[in-house]
């Protein structure tokens, strides 16, 4: 090989390496974005087991609608979660 065929062939490598090293660090950006929306989503989860606790402590005439509709906020959140976790990389971004 020439100089100059050499020298081409490492700016090549070089750029390769450079776009895989900079896709490696979007990836990591949208991981991170998707990590704290889950972290967000489950503390929302934590709220809402308390705050179902807490209405199922008080009781009360209409104990049995108060349960349906914590229970279904909960089912809610669950399926809000799991279709953040199902989503592909590409749209955590949204």
């Amino acid at each position: 090989m020439t100089e100059d065929t050499e020298g081409v062939a490492i700016r090549l490598w070089r750029d390769r390496a450079q776009l895989r090293e900079q896709e490696r660090n979007e990836v990591q950006a949208r991981l991170r974005i998707a990590e704290e929306k889950i972290a967000i989503l489950l503390a929302e989860n934590d709220r809402l087991a308390a705050e179902n606790a807490r209405l199922r402590s008080l009781g009360g005439p209409d104990d049995d609608g108060a349960r349906t509709e914590t229970e279904l906020q909960m089912e809610a959140l669950k399926g809000a979660l799991m279709s953040l976790i199902a989503r592909p990389a590409d749209s955590l971004n949204s």
